[in-house]
């Protein structure tokens, strides 16, 4: 995505043919991959001009990026991660089409999220000060160790959704719907105007010091993002939201984010659940890791190095199946450990 990722570069087309050009390729793949959801990525109605075209591809068994490129008779193929970029000849030179494999859960969102040029990472700043993570995938909920924040545990779906998500993030997703079937967007103003229609916009978060480095460098490449902070310096004084949401860490934060998960919690019962049961296999985990692990049974059977490893292997072994192992683990005495222990090394 961007136009920059083959050797032989990629001009850039004109509007009217630019949108040729797309038809024409998606409706060949459409032909040659009947069973696949495939369509282009939504740009703002006024665009000028493009420098690549990006394309979604419903993933299943059988994707192979090999084939869409043939189809559309590429004579460059570069590969990386879910984009395969490939080099379409036309008159006017090589041009790069972008093939975006997407899970057939998320296409719809991915749709949504990937249109209007950089619409839903800006979307994303006001997800990302309520802890949570809007992307391609979802509005997703990265879950921390309540005893070691710094390690995430797990990362639970709370909306497949769109209108679901904006709504979660204070905007009006019946707007949002109604501006994207009427081809409203026409601008990047018009854009940048409902990113901020949120109450919990604030200049603030989007700034580029206030990211993490990664974040930061990948943002300040991008053409709309630098323009979308140009904009905001454009506005008047006391025209946009700026809602207090306090730095990171602080009280004030965590009282935002604890607010918006409850808000979830009472819209979506299966985030709810889910969350549960990340922090419960947690701590079942760590209650597990308590009840066996390499120095309480160094402890019970004086082994050491590989014999203890091979020792550890065995124990669990002997159980009928992993449930049955966490089972015997999480509820014996230290008297019915240090017995299975001290059994298995005599049976060795």
């Amino acid at each position: 995505m961007g136009g920059n990722a083959l050797q032989a570069g990629s001009v850039r087309l004109p509007a009217e043919r630019y949108h040729a050009v797309e038809r024409a390729l998606v409706h060949v793949l459409r032909q040659r991959f009947p069973a696949r959801r495939i369509e282009a990525i939504i740009a703002y109605a006024d665009k000028p001009d493009f420098g690549d075209l990006d394309i979604l591809v419903e993933d299943d068994a059988h994707y192979d990026p090999a084939l869409l490129a043939e189809a559309l008779g590429a004579i460059e193929v570069v590969v990386n991660g879910d984009v395969a970029s490939i080099g379409v000849q036309l008159d006017e030179g090589v041009f790069q089409v972008d093939l975006i494999k997407i899970p057939a859960a998320s296409f719809d969102f991915a749709a949504r999220y990937f249109g209007y040029n950089d619409f839903g990472n800006l979307v994303g700043r006001v997800a990302h000060q309520f802890g949570a993570k809007f992307g391609h995938l979802g509005l997703l909920y990265p879950i921390r160790d309540p005893g070691n924040p710094s390690h995430m545990i797990a990362q639970v779906s709370i909306t497949a959704d769109f209108n679901t998500a904006l709504s979660l993030l204070g905007y009006d997703a019946l707007r949002y719907t109604a501006l994207r079937a009427a081809n409203q967007f026409r601008t990047l103003d018009d854009m940048f105007r409902f990113v901020v229609s949120t109450p919990y916009a604030n200049r603030d978060i989007y700034l580029l010091d206030k990211r993490s480095h990664k974040a930061r460098i990948r943002d300040a490449k991008r053409a709309t993002y630098r323009s979308f902070l140009l904009w905001l310096e454009d506005q008047p004084a006391g025209t946009l939201p700026a809602y207090p949401w306090g730095e990171e860490g602080t009280a004030v934060r965590e009282a935002h984010m604890a607010q918006f998960l409850q808000t979830a919690f009472a819209q979506l019962p299966a985030f709810k659940e889910s969350y549960d049961a990340a922090l419960a296999n947690t701590a079942r985990a760590k209650q597990l890791k308590i009840k066996f692990n390499g120095a309480l049974a160094a402890e019970i059977t004086g082994l050491s190095g590989t014999d203890l490893g091979a020792f550890m292997q065995r124990v669990r072994a002997s159980f009928t199946d992993e449930n049955a192992f966490e089972e015997f683990f999480l509820a014996a005495s230290r008297e019915s450990i240090e017995a299975t222990f001290l059994s298995s090394k005599l049976n060795v």
